[in-house]
């Protein structure tokens, strides 16, 4: 990785570009072909998602951060004990979106399988796929050693098993597949414990 590139808090301003950065991103998960259908228009459904979940669904406990050219962004929140990162912000989105969205069911019974301790959760992340060079891993490499100063694990989950080798070089744990019925795509639970202070100086 070049010397020039680093890591950074994103600022809410750049919302809109985050949004349309995630869009792009998940264009081809799993998750957001089968809410998303209609080929035609999910990349603009999409970007509508991102901006109304960052902009409705804004947390104290949130944070964005990015690649200092963009190319890569992971949205993360601070989960406390018997606490739900997702259905309280839910209620915050506009009613016709959680009404009518099948993500809202979908998101609501991932939740079931969330763990009852402090943890970060890793919400969303996204690479531009014309980036001059991979930089989802050293975003997300970088982001976990903050988290594991904090001395909290990371719990997250994906649709899509072609990043799942990235997620076990990251030190996540990948649990078994779990499917909700037939209609709707499985996912991998995914948990990285927080790296002992002693381990991440040897690591750095």
């Amino acid at each position: 990785m070049q010397n020039d590139l680093f890591v950074e808090r994103v600022d809410p301003s750049e919302f809109d570009r985050v949004a349309r950065i995630l869009a792009v991103a998940y264009s081809n998960d799993p998750i957001h072909i089968w809410a998303m259908p209609n080929a035609a228009t999910r990349l603009r459904d999409a970007a509508v998602f991102f901006k109304l979940y960052l902009r409705w669904m804004r947390s104290d406990n949130r944070d964005v951060f990015a690649t200092s050219d963009r190319s890569s962004v992971v949205v993360t929140s601070l989960v406390r004990k018997n606490e739900s990162a997702y259905s309280k912000g839910i209620r915050n989105l506009p009613a016709m979106i959680r009404n009518r969205s099948p993500v809202n069911d979908y998101f609501e019974w991932i939740e079931t399988f969330r763990p009852n301790v402090d943890h970060r959760y890793g919400e969303f992340v996204g690479s531009l796929p014309n980036a001059s060079r991979p930089t989802g891993f050293f975003l997300l490499s970088k982001v976990f050693k903050m988290f594991d100063r904090e001395g909290l694990p990371v719990w997250a989950w994906s649709s899509n098993p072609i990043n799942l080798p990235m997620y076990r070089r990251l030190g996540y744990q990948i649990g078994d597949q779990l499917r909700r019925d037939p209609f709707t795509p499985p996912v991998h639970l995914m948990w990285r414990p927080a790296m002992p202070l002693k381990e991440q100086e040897k690591s750095q």
